[in-house]
C-alpha cells in the first residue's frame, strides 16, 4: 500500500494517479471528507487526516509499505518554519510509529543551506529531520515549478508584460513541470534505495523564455518586466500571505538571484520531459485564452 498525502495538490495527484494508473493500491490523505468520493471512485483507499497531528496520520500509515510526504504551504502561518516543522515532526512519528519501510519527500532546489534561502528553510528542516529518523528515505529535490508562472499569465496576456522577480530577466534557471515531479515521485516509491535525487526539467527556462513563449501561444506581443525589489513585500501582502512567508519569499527571491538557491550538483540529477510550452498551453486553456 502507498499513502500519499497533498493528494489534491498539484503534485500529490499526479503521484497518486500515476500509481492508481499501474494498479497499484494507493491510500490518499486528505484534509475534508467531501473530498473523498471522487478518489475512491478511481479505486483508492481514502483517509482524512490533519498532516499536523500524529495520532490522525498514524491512522493514515496504518499498513502502509511507502509514503509520498510533503508539506503543504502555510503561507498564512505566523510561524512559516515552526509551523513546517510541526508537520514534519508528526509525519516523521507517524511513519516509524507504524513501521513504514521507506518514504519519498518532497524537497527543493537548494534545501543543502541551513540559511539564506527564505521559504526554502522548511525543506532543509524536513530533509535534517528525516536525516535523524529511522527511516529509508529518498529526498526528492525538485527544481523551481513552471507552474508558478500561472500568478502572472492572465496579467500579462491583458497588458503584454510578465512581472518576474527573478532576476537578470535573460538568466536561465532550471525548471520542472508539477506533472514530471509526481510521475519521478512515484517511480521512486517503485523503486528500492535512499539518497537525494534532483529533478529538472528538460532545460532551463529564462523570464524571457517564458515572456516569448506565452507569445508565440497567445500570437500576442509580451515582454518580461522586472518587479522592482521594494515592491515584492506589497505585492505577497496583497495576496494575503503573512509577515513571516513575505520575508520568506523576498529572501527566496534574493537567493535565486544571487545563486545561492541553486542544485547542489553532487547527487543524482533526473530530467522530466514535460517543456514549459506544454504547461502554458494548459494553463491558456484553462484560463479560457485559448
Amino acid at each position: 500500500m502507498y499513502v500519499i498525502t497533498g493528494a489534491n495538490g498539484q503534485t500529490g495527484s499526479v503521484v497518486a494517479n500515476t500509481l492508481l494508473s499501474r494498479g497499484q493500491p494507493v491510500r490518499v490523505v486528505l484534509r475534508r471528507a467531501e473530498q473523498a468520493a471522487a478518489w475512491r471512485d478511481r479505486g483508492a483507499d481514502v483517509c482524512i487526516a490533519d498532516v499536523s497531528d500524529e495520532a490522525s496520520l498514524i491512522k493514515a500509515f496504518v499498513d502502509a509499505d511507502a509514503a509520498y510526504l510533503m508539506n503543504p504551504p502555510a503561507y498564512q502561518a505566523d510561524d512559516l518554519l515552526a509551523s513546517a516543522g510541526q508537520v514534519h515532526q508528526a509525519m516523521i512519528n507517524a511513519a516509524q510509529h507504524v513501521g513504514m519501510q521507506r518514504v519519498v519527500a518532497l524537497s527543493s532546489v537548494g534545501a543543502q543551506h541551513a540559511s539564506g534561502t527564505g521559504n526554502i528553510l522548511t525543506t532543509h528542516d524536513f530533509e535534517s529531520r528525516l536525516a535523524d529518523s529511522r527511516l529509508q528515505v529518498i529526498v526528492l529535490r525538485a527544481a523551481n515549478f513552471i507552474e508558478n508562472w500561472a500568478w502572472f499569465v492572465d496579467g500579462a496576456v491583458a497588458s503584454g508584460q510578465l512581472p518576474s522577480m527573478f532576476q537578470p530577466l535573460d538568466r536561465a534557471l532550471p525548471m520542472v513541470s508539477v506533472r514530471d515531479i509526481g510521475s519521478t515521485a512515484a517511480a521512486l516509491l517503485e523503486e528500492s534505495g535512499t539518497g537525494i535525487v534532483e529533478l529538472h526539467g528538460p532545460e532551463p527556462y529564462s523570464p524571457r523564455d517564458a515572456a516569448a513563449e506565452l507569445s508565440r501561444l497567445t500570437g500576442r506581443p509580451i515582454e518580461a518586466v522586472a518587479i522592482p525589489r521594494e515592491a515584492w513585500t506589497g505585492n505577497f501582502r496583497a495576496a494575503g500571505y503573512s509577515d513571516s512567508a513575505i520575508a520568506a519569499f523576498c529572501e527566496l527571491f534574493d537567493g535565486f538571484n544571487n545563486g545561492r538557491v541553486a542544485s547542489q550538483g553532487t547527487h543524482e540529477t533526473r530530467h522530466g520531459v514535460v517543456g514549459q510550452g506544454a504547461v502554458f498551453e494548459e494553463m491558456l486553456r484553462d484560463s479560457g485564452h485559448q
